[in-house]
C-alpha cells in the first residue's frame, strides 16, 4: 500500500479520536477517555516515525536561507504540537482516575488546567496543520477516488465540508465553548442548567453534552452517575467543525499569500 495512503488513514483516525477526547462522557466515561488518550500518544508517535525522513531532512536545513518559509513555519508548528501533546498526555497521566490512579502526588486542579489548556492548544494547532496540508490531502483524495477537479463529486465534497465547518462553527459560538470550557472555576454560562444532586442539598452545574470536556464537574458527576453519556456525533460535529474552520481559514490564507502580486507596467 502507498505510504501516503497509510499516513492519511492514520491521520483521519487520530483526528476523529482526538475530537472525541474533548468530552469525558463519550462511550461511557473516563475509561474510554484515558485509554483513547494513550492511543493518541502511540498514534502520534507512529505519525512522527512515518515522517522521520522529512523531520531529519528539515532539521538539518532549518536555518538554510533557501528553505521555504512555509516549510520552516510548519516545522516549528509541528514542534509546538509535539510539546502540547506531551503536556496533555503527561498531565493526563498525573490526574488519571482509572488506569493509573494515584500515579502522581500532585495538585489535581493545577494539572487539570494544564491538561485542558494543552489540549485546546493542540486542537488549534491541528486545525492549522490540516490547513497547511490541505492541497496534499485534496490531491490524495482525488487519486483514491479517481476523480478529476471538474467531476460533480468534488463539488459535493466541498459543499459537505462547508456545511460541517459552518454548523460546527455556529455550534461553538452558540454554546460559548471558550473561555468557559477552559476554566472550571468560571461561573455558569447562559447555556448551563442546574441539576439537583440526590446526595446533597446543593445543585450541580450541567453544561451541554459536548461542552463537558475534561472539566472536574463532569468527571466527578460521571462517577456519581449524575450525567448521562454524551452523544459522540454531537461531540464530533462540534470539534471537527473547529478543526475544519481553522483548516479552511489557514488554507485560504496560504493561497492568498502564495499568489504573486500583479506587476504594474509603466507607461
Amino acid at each position: 500500500m502507498n505510504k501516503n495512503y497509510i499516513k492519511l488513514t492514520l491521520d483521519i483516525i487520530l483526528v476523529l479520536i482526538f475530537s472525541l477526547l474533548f468530552n469525558v462522557r463519550v462511550f461511557g466515561g473516563l475509561a474510554f477517555h484515558e485509554i483513547a488518550g494513550l492511543g493518541i500518544g502511540f498514534g502520534f508517535l507512529i505519525h512522527i516515525l512515518l515522517n522521520s525522513q522529512w523531520v531529519k531532512k528539515i532539521t538539518l536545513r532549518l536555518f538554510d536561507s533557501k528553505l521555504p518559509k512555509k516549510i520552516r513555519f510548519g516545522y516549528f508548528l509541528n514542534l509546538l504540537l509535539l510539546i502540547a501533546m506531551l503536556l496533555s498526555i503527561v498531565s493526563g497521566l498525573l490526574i488519571s482516575k482509572v488506569l493509573f490512579p494515584g500515579l502522581g502526588s500532585v495538585d489535581p486542579r493545577s494539572f487539570r488546567q494544564v491538561h485542558e489548556i494543552a489540549s485546546y492548544l493542540a486542537l488549534v494547532i491541528v486545525g492549522i496543520h490540516v490547513g497547511l496540508h490541505g492541497q496534499w490531502i485534496l490531491n490524495l483524495l482525488k487519486k483514491i477516488f479517481r476523480v478529476g477537479a471538474s467531476k460533480p463529486i468534488i463539488v459535493v465534497v466541498k459543499l459537505a465540508l462547508a456545511i460541517v465547518v459552518l454548523f460546527g462553527g455556529l455550534d461553538v459560538l452558540s454554546n460559548q465553548i471558550t473561555p468557559q470550557t477552559l476554566n472550571p472555576g468560571n461561573p455558569p454560562s447562559v447555556n448551563s442548567e442546574r441539576v439537583p444532586n440526590s446526595n446533597s442539598s446543593n445543585q450541580i452545574e450541567r453544561r451541554p453534552d459536548h461542552l463537558e470536556g475534561s472539566m472536574k464537574g463532569s468527571v466527578d458527576g460521571g462517577r456519581r452517575g449524575e450525567f448521562r453519556n454524551a452523544n459522540p456525533s454531537g461531540v464530533l460535529a462540534t470539534f471537527l467543525g473547529v478543526i475544519g474552520l481553522l483548516a479552511v481559514v489557514t488554507y485560504i490564507t496560504e493561497k492568498l499569500f502564495a499568489q504573486k502580486p500583479l506587476k504594474i507596467q509603466e507607461d
